[in-house]
């Protein structure tokens, strides 16, 4: 019977709903938008679903969403919280705090340049899909070092947590986009030392409820 590799249990939290518009860029160097009442549910719910783990340790986004998300799950769990700004969203440089529809009518180019390469195009002064995975990638990879067959929590934001879910699957970071988090779900990767295996993913309190 073959022994089961130790592993470092990771369970990616996305942070609840704000009330800052869906079809605008975050820039949470100007603007940190705290979680809206659905967004305190959200951040409930999933601590909730982690009140019966045995977590050793939270990470967090320092953003006030993701922080507000950990707290609760703090609350529920009673692990401490590390924040690592490795875990922020990605930048998008002079886009960010832009509308979409602004982007579309004063970088006309390279806002269709972007439409065709979502994963490769960044615009001036920010990140590309590959550098948000260098980043948060060699957080993840830092996480697991510092602790070996222990569950840790790490609370961001819907992209560090697909790239970093494109590389534990091993899948075109391309197809990023078709990795569905919604708010306050769940997702775990179990890191071991020769493979990293999938638990589950998107899980969320509101699926298990009509």
């Amino acid at each position: 019977m073959r022994e089961k590799e130790a592993a470092t249990r990771i369970i990616y939290v996305r942070h609840g709903l704000t009330d800052f518009p869906t079809n605008r860029i975050y820039c949470d160097d100007l603007e940190d938008p705290a979680l809206n009442e659905r967004g305190l549910r959200h951040a409930r719910d999933a601590a909730a679903l982690l009140a019966q783990q045995a977590v050793d340790v939270i990470y967090a986004s320092p953003s006030c969403r993701t922080r507000m998300t950990a707290d609760e799950i703090a609350k529920a769990t009673g692990a401490g919280i590390v924040d690592m700004a490795a875990l922020r969203e990605r930048r998008f440089g002079i886009w960010d705090g832009l509308y979409f529809n602004d982007i579309e009518q004063r970088y006309p180019d390279e806002y269709q340049a972007w439409k065709r390469d979502l994963a490769g195009y960044t615009p001036q002064g920010g990140e590309t899909m590959e550098t948000l995975l260098q980043r948060a990638g060699s957080a993840i990879t830092q996480i697991v070092r510092a602790h070996p067959n222990q569950t840790v929590v790490v609370v961001s934001h819907v992209g560090p947590i697909r790239v970093c879910m494109a590389e534990a699957l091993k899948i075109p970071l391309a197809w990023y986009r078709q990795l569905h988090i919604d708010y306050g779900s769940l997702t775990r990767v179990d890191y071991g030392r020769s493979q990293n295996n999938i638990i589950y993913t998107n899980l969320a309190r509101a699926h298990f409820q009509s």
